[in-house]
């Protein structure tokens, strides 16, 4: 699976802010320029022992202490080495977990969850797909979940990939991705409810910093600043 650049756009259009991936088949990332690693069709299992991040001062999330933390552009990816790489001109990645930002200009955490899919999550998407959710809690709040299967792009293999989906007090789309080859998945579903069970959602008052941003063309979160703690 390969995201588009998250950046900001004109109101109307639904865009990431934040992401990290888990087990995913073919997420995009920045990788290192030189030296880049390449794919492999098996990697490390997840780790028992996990990290926990601070991302921007807003979210809490503890992650495999064996994943690999990758920033990119207005993005952070955790993946095990030998997941990530190229593929063709993209950087991809197969295994990890993302989580991030969407604008939700339709204020309906439905409408948006499924155009945000999509358009970002989807690489062939099909106008009037219907999307089949489930209630869940995301941090404190309830949410959507929902799974989909695609083809990688970097392996050609099948891929499932768990969309959750909740709204922050200003009603921005908080979402999470968690993708992993389908011939694995069963090996992968324990970590991804622990990731998902960590959240916690430390919102704060972004109503100057979108205003100032939408003008940029750029979105970050209420802090730059990012830290991690091992427990």
């Amino acid at each position: 699976m390969t995201l588009r650049p998250l950046t900001r756009v004109a109101p109307g259009v639904v865009v990431g802010v934040l992401l990290l991936a888990c087990a995913v088949g073919a997420q995009s990332i920045t990788a290192p320029a030189r030296d880049e690693p390449l794919i492999r069709r098996s990697v490390a299992p997840p780790s028992s022992d996990f990290t926990t991040y601070i991302e921007g001062e807003l979210v809490r999330v503890s992650i495999p202490s064996n994943w690999r933390k990758l920033p990119g552009s207005n993005a952070v990816t955790f993946a095990p080495e030998g997941a990530y790489g190229n593929a063709g001109v993209k950087s991809v990645f197969t295994h990890g977990v993302g989580m991030g930002l969407a604008r939700n200009d339709k204020r309906n955490l439905r409408v948006t969850t499924n155009d945000f899919i999509e358009s970002y999550v989807l690489v062939n998407s099909i106008p009037g797909r219907i999307f089949r959710y489930r209630s869940v809690t995301i941090g404190d709040r309830s949410g959507l979940h929902t799974i989909l299967s695609t083809v990688s792009e970097a392996t050609g293999e099948r891929e499932r990939i768990e969309v959750f989906t909740t709204l922050l007090r200003d009603d921005t789309l908080f979402y999470v991705l968690a993708v992993t080859p389908r011939h694995c998945a069963s090996d992968y579903a324990a970590t991804f409810r622990q990731v998902v069970r960590s959240i916690e959602i430390m919102d704060c008052d972004r109503g100057a910093l979108v205003n100032r941003q939408v003008q940029t063309a750029t979105v970050g979160l209420c802090s730059e600043d990012t830290r991690s703690v091992t427990r």
